[in-house]
């Protein structure tokens, strides 16, 4: 055994220089919206492996030299020059007064298609962001835009995406990673659980991976949320798919860059809570202009650093209390 001592010694000296982040089990992403994202050379000190971006369902109907059609192609290539695994995330048309339209199995089965065709190399498909997360119009005149998801209340219409998106991956012969289910915790999280249970009833098949966005969570320093959502899925890997410290946010979360830094950090340790979390995508890189009213940027909009940047960097980890 003395003779052992040594080795072993060395053995865990080694170990105790493993960064953290290292040993988690999940990959570690970012969910964003900007094309140049990528050719910041801040992203490339993320060493994020994977990105998320989201798109209209209907985004292939439109011209294609359109600004949500330009804004897609762009992100892509971007993403795709940094090595990134690409997830898209569909949701209600962007185009002004169909922003509520919901539309048949049948519509968002020819749109799926037609995108799919269009992007053979992407296999990672989320059929609707948020989808339990209801609408509401921010802004005022020509500026504003409409937020959240005309399927909020209804979790069967949700299911019928996700088996529409399951048959047309068959259909195409594509192995496609599918996350079922993008479903936003909130701060009453009881609805959402409801929504999810309710959705397994119509999905076929089974799901196989969850998608959540555990905001209420990571920046009210809670875990509760976020386990009665893992709980409700009953089994699957689960990816958060968005999720990120708040710099801010209405009354609740005036501007601090340092209080969405030690958010973040919960949003490690949450990550880390449960075997079946397999991705982290954190939202977002590039911080929103000044006049926004949500701004949860790793970077400032000139795309310094800000706090939040380095605890990503260092997935550094830290307890849920605030």
């Amino acid at each position: 055994m003395n003779r052992r001592l040594p080795l072993l010694v060395v053995l865990l000296a080694g170990l105790m220089l493993v960064p953290t982040g290292s040993l988690a089990a999940y990959k570690t992403g970012i969910s964003d919206q900007v094309p140049g994202s990528f050719l910041n050379p801040n992203y490339k000190g993320l060493k994020a492996t994977t990105a998320r971006y989201i798109t209209p369902y209907d985004v292939m109907t439109l011209s294609d030299s359109s600004a949500t059609r330009s804004a897609l192609r762009e992100w892509i290539k971007n993403a795709t020059a940094a090595k990134q695994d690409i997830l898209i995330s569909f949701e209600h048309s962007h185009t002004q007064g169909k922003e509520k339209r919901i539309p048949s199995t049948a519509e968002f089965t020819k749109n799926l298609t037609s995108f799919m065709k269009a992007y053979p190399k992407i296999k990672s498909i989320s059929p609707w962001n948020e989808a339990n997360r209801c609408q509401r119009t921010v802004g005022a005149g020509p500026g504003q835009i409409v937020v959240g998801q005309p399927i909020c209340h209804k979790p069967k219409t949700a299911a019928a995406y996700y088996n529409a998106t399951v048959k047309t991956c068959k259909k195409l012969k594509r192995a496609c990673k599918i996350v079922a289910l993008d479903i936003l915790d909130q701060n009453n999280v009881k609805p959402s659980v409801s929504y999810v249970r309710s959705f397994i009833k119509s999905a076929r098949p089974f799901p196989k991976i969850w998608g959540v966005h555990n905001y209420s969570d990571t920046n009210r320093f809670s875990t509760k949320r976020t386990k009665a959502l893992i709980g409700a899925t009953r089994k699957g890997e689960v990816w958060l798919t968005e999720t990120g410290g708040i710099v801010k946010f209405g009354k609740s979360f005036p501007f601090s860059t340092s209080r969405a830094a030690r958010a973040l950090g919960c949003m490690f340790t949450i990550a880390k809570s449960n075997k079946r979390i397999k991705r982290l995508y954190i939202y977002n890189f590039t911080a929103s202009q000044p006049d926004s009213d949500f701004d949860s940027g790793l970077v400032n909009p000139d795309g310094s650093k800000r706090p939040g940047w380095t605890v990503v960097q260092k997935r550094k980890s830290r307890a849920c209390k605030k």
